[in-house]
């Protein structure tokens, strides 16, 4: 049976695996790689954090069935559908069981997909179909992560950093 995550516990194990992560892969960061190959490494250390949920990256799938949210599509001009694929997400598969969503940046930063990140975690930590515990926009600046949460009904609900 796994526990449960308050939300100051999911924010702590948050922290602990960003400082990992800047610890051992700060590298990544330096030279500028894309933001999927800090969200594995990030997820790596997540899944540390989390033995009992699990941790997967642009996961499009809710049971067998494709990953959407209505009002997505009107985020931008070019998504066109409602089909999502969140950045990070700890849950478990197969089970309305969702901890948490991550949407990260790094320092390729376009204001126009962070609008869109943001909105996606309000969706999904709103709609009923996803219901995730808390949501999270991560913000790479100077290796610096700024940390935003969202909770259902509260939009964003604290914006943090890790130090």
């Amino acid at each position: 049976m796994s526990r449960t995550y308050t939300d100051i516990d999911i924010k702590e194990k948050v922290k602990k695996a960003l400082q990992t992560l800047l610890k051992y892969d700060l590298y990544l960061l330096e030279v500028n790689v894309h933001e999927r190959s800090v969200s594995h490494r990030l997820a790596c250390y997540l899944q540390k954090e989390f033995p009992d949920y699990n941790v997967d990256l642009e996961y499009n799938r809710m049971n067998d069935l494709k990953k959407k949210l209505k009002g997505i599509k009107e985020c931008s001009e070019q998504r066109r559908k409602e089909t999502v694929y969140p950045d990070i997400i700890v849950h478990k598969r197969g089970k309305k069981d969702n901890l948490l969503v991550i949407e990260l940046k790094t320092s390729n930063l376009n204001e126009r997909s962070k609008k869109c990140d943001i909105k996606k975690l309000e969706l999904f930590t709103s709609d009923k179909d996803f219901e995730y515990k808390l949501g999270l926009f991560i913000e790479f600046k100077c290796y610096n992560p700024l940390l935003k949460w969202f909770k259902k009904d509260h939009n964003l609900i604290l914006g943090d950093k890790t130090s």
